[in-house]
């Protein structure tokens, strides 16, 4: 009995001098956290100031408090439900996280594969050999497969109270982080928990990069991170470090969200060749006096609750015709791409016809419908970077500056005082995009789609089967194996049940969404029997039956008077190449790609440079040259980070990189002969596709 007494007083002890302890930590904790506040909040004063600016005067929309355990390590308990972010050993499981997650987990990977290039694009022919030496060292090299002690990314889901954050960096030299945590409050608390400012201070002296995006959901994070990764170059994306900081719902939906779109941040970055081949479309449409849309024109009210049929190729296109052509007076019909094959195959004329696709393939596959005059009195609707040769096969056409294009920047930095004209956004990756964009942009409310499916549900059917696409059956083969690619997704239907995708269709759909979503008063009925596509009502097509006739040639008439050519030509524009300076710049990155390197990181460091040449240049009236070379140099990075990442021992990688490195060298070589040639950059190769596209003499369709 004594026995237990003696325990028993002995544990009481023990309590009473845990809680004395727990007092005294609890006391000093009170009065260092908001002494490191203060530390913190002036170093990202000093080095992030929008984060100050947060929580300048930042009031916790959940209450909680800070407490300790005799450990004196500062935690925090929800007030509402007394549930605590860590554990009795918060540095130790914060330790241990890091521990596992460098130890079991890995970079993630991106790969292009080898591109067929009947066009003979440099950057396509330069990016297939680094492609290929890639593939050739990885049959005979040691794969790295743990996290290196230097990364050129990561990406943080979860802030806490920041403690992961110490114990990573001193494991780990990170290039760039991207740092997430949705809730606002728990942010501010590791202000209070967590040394920011020796942080801080140490990712400026080594001149590492930090973004943090604070309280994203599910609908805005992929946005808001190709944003983030967009300003310091988007190659960051292949090789990253991937871990969580704390897991609840939130934390796991982000991570979902981000690894079911990570797809989207690798769409759309254009290349060099393709950037010369746009300015000189550009520069000979304005030449030729095409007219441009000018900028916040719009078809006037009484036109803007005019139905418009948006008809794309997709398969379910075929069940739609016979409605198409019942209301064919009743609404206006635009044709989206190849699609206008179909349309011509049953005897519909559109109103409008949309393109968005810049190579000559489009000029040739209108010619290839060999009927000059049913093309006369459409509306040829298009961006600047068109083929110029495709205005010649209509009456009228207008084009408005496709966003994020030489062409655009130069003409606004360059003429300000020529009237403005409309830039367009959204209106790629597919003709479809441009096909929604279009519409909303000059005013219409009413939009229905049809065959903008977005996919398809039977592999033999991947487009109208009206359409050329099925001038004969062996081509069609051909043509659905080149459209179906290596990645097939499954997404859910418009009406019910699955269509098969990929990484083209999904961003195009995604886009849709984007443009629908930024405009609330269009609505929008999609009739097509494909993919479902958000903040578009689904609507079968056999229930439309409109009454009331258009006046279509009144309200085409209009939107031409939108237009107005402009006055310049190419001699107004040769010398704003500006292509000694242009020559200064890629001199400099070939000079700095030849001095030797002794980590993974100077590798790193170096692309993260010349990126930061880009941001600059940006800043300038020499815009279009950031323009011209982002995208190539977001590929060609993104490989050399493949390669400076995927082997074991940092000096043997490093010799593996040197070929890589003269094959780069080699491409800035021929970018920098090919420049000056910038305006004459008109295609003119036959793609050796059209030939798919014909009839076969005798053949039935």
């Amino acid at each position: 009995m004594s026995l237990n007494v003696d325990s028993a007083l002995m544990q009481a002890e023990q309590d009473a001098l845990r809680l004395q302890q727990q007092a005294e930590q609890e006391a000093a904790m009170a009065v260092a956290l908001p002494l490191r506040f203060e530390q913190n909040m002036a170093a990202f004063r000093r080095y992030i100031p929008h984060i100050a600016d947060t929580y300048e005067r930042y009031q916790p929309a959940r209450p909680f408090r800070f407490f300790c355990n005799e450990n004196g390590q500062p935690n925090l308990e929800w007030l509402d439900d007394g549930v605590a972010v860590y554990g009795n050993e918060p540095y130790l499981i914060c330790e241990t996280l890091v521990t596992e997650f460098m130890e079991k987990g890995g970079l993630s990977k991106f790969s292009f594969s080898q591109e067929a290039n009947p066009l003979g694009f440099m950057h396509v022919e330069y990016l297939n050999k680094l492609n290929a030496y890639l593939d050739d060292i990885s049959e005979t090299e040691t794969q790295l497969e743990h996290v290196p002690n230097e990364v050129p990314s990561a990406l943080v889901f979860g802030v806490g109270l920041g403690y992961h954050l110490g114990y990573l960096y001193e494991r780990c030299k990170i290039g760039t982080l991207f740092l997430f945590e949705p809730d606002l409050d728990l942010f501010y608390a590791s202000l209070y928990c967590f040394d920011w400012a020796p942080l801080l201070d140490y990712l400026h002296q080594e001149n590492l990069g930090m973004q943090i995006l604070l309280g994203q959901d599910e609908e805005s994070i992929v946005k808001d991170f190709a944003s983030a990764i967009h300003s310091r170059g988007s190659f960051l994306i292949a090789n990253a470090f991937i871990m969580w900081g704390y897991q609840n719902e939130k934390i796991k939906k982000l991570i979902e969200k981000v690894q079911q779109e990570y797809f989207l941040l690798v769409m759309g970055w254009g290349f060099f060749d393709d950037n010369l081949i746009a300015l000189s479309h550009t520069i000979n449409n304005i030449e030729r006096g095409v007219p441009f849309l000018q900028k916040d024109r719009r078809v006037s009210p009484q036109y803007q609750r005019t139905p418009v049929f948006i008809v794309a190729n997709g398969p379910s296109l075929d069940d739609a015709i016979a409605v198409i052509e019942q209301n064919k007076d009743k609404a206006i019909i635009i044709s989206c791409g190849s699609a206008i094959s179909a349309l011509h195959k049953v005897g519909i004329k559109p109103d409008i016809h949309v393109e968005t696709e810049r190579t000559k393939v489009v000029y040739d596959f209108l010619v290839n419908l060999d009927d000059p005059e049913y093309l006369r009195d459409v509306l040829f609707l298009s961006t600047d970077v068109i083929h110029p040769d495709c205005a010649t096969l209509f009456n009228t056409s207008a084009l408005a500056f496709k966003l994020s294009e030489p062409g655009v920047v130069l003409y606004r930095n360059y003429f300000p005082g020529l009237q403005p004209c409309a830039a367009l956004g959204g209106v790629n990756p597919l003709v479809g995009n441009i096909g929604v964009s279009a519409p909303i942009h000059l005013g219409f409310k009413h939009l229905y789609l049809f065959g903008l499916d977005n996919g398809y549900k039977h592999k033999g059917h991947h487009h109208s089967r009206l359409s050329s696409y099925y001038n004969n059956e062996e081509s069609a083969g051909t043509l659905g194996e080149m459209m179906y690619g290596d990645s097939q997704w499954r997404r859910e239907g418009n009406f019910g049940g699955m269509v098969i995708s990929n990484a083209m269709f999904d961003t195009s759909r995604h886009v849709m969404e984007q443009a629908l979503a930024a405009n609330p008063d269009v609505q929008c009925f999609n009739c097509s029997d494909g993919a479902k596509i958000t903040h578009a009502r689904a609507l079968p097509s056999v229930e439309i039956s409109f009454s009331q006739r258009v006046d279509k040639t009144a309200l085409l008439g209009e939107i031409a008077s939108l237009c107005a050519p402009i006055p310049l030509s190419k001699e107004d524009f040769s010398s704003l190449l500006d292509v000694e300076f242009f020559n200064i710049f890629i001199d400099k990155m070939m000079e700095e790609w030849q001095q030797p390197f002794a980590s993974r990181n100077e590798v790193n460091q170096l692309m993260l440079r010349n990126f930061g040449y880009l941001a600059q240049i940006a800043a300038t009236r020499q815009q279009h040259i950031t323009q011209t070379m982002v995208g190539s140099m977001n590929y060609v990075f993104t490989l050399l980070s493949s390669i400076l990442y995927s082997f074991e021992g940092e000096e043997k990688t490093l010799q593996l990189m040197k070929p890589a490195i003269a094959l780069w060298l080699e491409f800035l070589g021929k970018v920098k002969a090919m420049y000056p040639r910038a305006l004459d950059s008109v295609d003119m190769i036959d793609n050796e596709v059209m030939a798919l596209f014909r009839k076969k003499a005798g053949s039935k369709v």
